[in-house]
């Protein structure tokens, strides 16, 4: 039995959320993304780095929750807190970073998809993620 679901995407033609409609959530997209980590705190300018034409595989990891399996290492700034997802035909996902896995043969990043709040400064758990 597939189960299907929602997900939540940002539309840069509308510049609002949307539910994207109902996907089969076991295989969501797989293709081609420009990806951006980013560190983003309470009263400091954003640290990002972007990568373009990442292979990903996106899919649904329960309630808000999304998960972006990755070929290769992904570089980032230190103590990013943020993954934003761009696919080719305009629409976004981002989110904040719960856990991940980043390795040079590859990994993943599970990510909550909802608005969250800054925080001052980075936290003590970074999930096993690995920066340069």
């Amino acid at each position: 039995m597939l189960v299907y679901h929602s997900l939540t995407v940002w539309s840069m033609h509308t510049g609002h959320f949307f539910k994207q409609g109902t996907l089969c959530m076991s295989d969501v997209y797989e293709g081609l993304a420009t990806v951006s980590v980013i560190a983003h705190y309470l009263g400091q300018a954003p640290a990002d780095l972007t990568t373009f034409e990442c292979p990903v595989r996106l899919s649904h990891a329960g309630p808000g929750r999304a998960r972006i399996e990755l070929q290769h290492y992904l570089h980032g700034p230190k103590a990013a807190n943020l993954l934003r997802v761009l696919l080719p035909d305009g629409r976004m996902l981002q989110g904040q970073i719960l856990d991940s896995c980043n390795e040079p043969g590859g990994g993943w990043v599970l990510i909550k998809i909802e608005q969250f709040e800054l925080t001052p400064e980075p936290s003590a758990n970074t999930n096993g993620w690995k920066w340069e």
